[in-house]
């Protein structure tokens, strides 16, 4: 070989050698786990904060959803009431009462078509109606929950029909209180959300789909009574002083020891309530008469009215009672058609008025008082005292005296009902 090419091919061999000798050098060495690497930043964070909330929301928003469907079988509407009824019985349905007087008839939306009822429960001082209808393929009655035995915090979902859409809002279940409701003590469902007018006669269910309450006029707001609370007002408009009231405006009660020791008769049955400008108002009626008999045949218990209160009582009867001591004969009417207010009814001259109130204004009770013990309450109006109108408060002042011992009798007005209460 050539001695010039021999010193070419090792020069080449030295340079290629030197440059894998400091390739090696350069070369960066492998990653080590001591160097932390970069995290995601607090933006990515809080998008997967969100993103994950968000999928709760909806997966709560979807089972809410699926929970109303469940019910919608128990929530019917009434559209030409602008409200909704619950299936109480597989052919009763209960909703809420707001008007004066309750129609007769009215129809019923369900998932299987239109179809008729009839009210059969719907007294004057009744937060409820009841309607009676034939079973309809679909209906069921909910199962009752007992509003105790859910947790504080817990879900609730209130159901109702806004006129044939089924429609839902979820709230927190917050515990339960006494309120007054239709002249009775219930236990309202007290929670997060706001009941109205819109929800009147829908019902407030666990998330398993039991009923625990139904939203009903109280007073003046609307409440959503526990199950019980429905329960017992449905007794109320179904016993035989409940139907009296619904038919006639006419509440009778027995008297008590007090009452008996006051009137100086034996164990009667005492007008307690009469509605203004129902059939027994219409007829002469007054707080304070005692029942003595119907058609002569002598009354001393409240069953003996089954014949005038039942459904198809339409025959006027005759009721004797004893009015401050005179034997006065009241014909009734057997129809429960509504005579109507005064102000209802067109004068003469085509023109409808308000009557001026009657009696005297009560603006305060004092705690501890007769009449507070005897039930009277702010907003009253005092009508007469021992059967004899009162003029002016200085009559009031020396008829119930604290100086007095004797116990009185008083005629209150209250939202259109003539109450008698004995003052002790």
């Amino acid at each position: 070989m050539d001695p010039i090419d021999r010193r070419y091919l090792v020069t080449l061999a030295a340079v290629a050698a030197g440059i894998l000798v400091v390739g090696s050098l350069l070369r960066p060495g492998p990653a080590t786990t001591d160097e932390p690497r970069p995290g995601p930043s607090q933006a990515e964070l809080g998008r997967l904060a969100r993103l994950s909330q968000r999928r709760s929301i909806d997966a709560m928003a979807e089972y809410f959803a699926a929970v109303a469907d469940d019910v919608e079988v128990s929530v019917v509407g009434l559209p030409g009431l602008g409200r909704s009824g619950i299936v109480w019985e597989p052919d009763l349905v209960v909703t809420g009462r707001t008007e004066r007087r309750f129609p007769d008839a009215a129809i019923l939306s369900t998932p299987a078509g239109d179809v008729g009822v009839a009210s059969v429960t719907a007294g004057p001082d009744l937060p409820i109606a009841a309607l009676r209808m034939s079973p309809v393929e679909g209906l069921s009655p909910p199962r009752p929950r007992a509003a105790a035995g859910l947790g504080r915090g817990e879900w609730a979902l209130a159901v109702w029909r806004r006129g044939r859409q089924v429609n839902f809002t979820p709230a927190h279940f917050l515990g339960t209180a006494p309120v007054r409701c239709g002249g009775r003590l219930v236990d309202e469902l007290l929670s997060s959300a706001a009941w109205t007018r819109e929800m009147a006669g829908g019902g407030v269910f666990d998330l398993d789909g039991g009923l625990m309450a139904v939203v009903i006029p109280c007073a003046d707001r609307f409440a959503a009574v526990v199950v019980d609370g429905i329960a017992a007002l449905l007794r109320d408009g179904r016993s035989i002083a409940g139907r009296l009231a619904a038919r006639y405006g006419l509440r009778l009660e027995p008297m008590t020891e007090a009452e008996q020791d006051y009137f100086g008769r034996r164990p009667r049955l005492l007008v307690r309530e009469v509605w203004t400008g129902r059939p027994a108002d219409a007829a002469g009626v007054t707080p304070g008469d005692l029942l003595l008999a119907v058609n002569a045949a002598p009354v001393t218990d409240v069953a003996q009215l089954e014949p005038i209160a039942g459904a198809a009582a339409n025959v006027a009867f005759v009721l004797t009672v004893d009015r401050g001591g005179d034997v006065v004969n009241v014909p009734m009417p057997g129809a429960a058609a509504d005579a109507g207010s005064p102000a209802s009814r067109p004068d003469g001259a085509g023109l409808v008025w308000t009557p001026p109130p009657a009696g005297l204004a009560v603006d305060a009770v004092a705690p501890g008082s007769r009449a507070a013990a005897a039930g009277v309450r702010p907003g009253d109006r005092l009508l007469r005292i021992d059967g004899a109108e009162v003029a002016d408060a200085d009559e009031v002042r020396d008829l119930l005296s604290s100086e007095r011992s004797a116990p009185a009798f008083v005629e209150l007005e209250r939202a259109g009902r003539r109450i008698g209460l004995l003052l002790p």
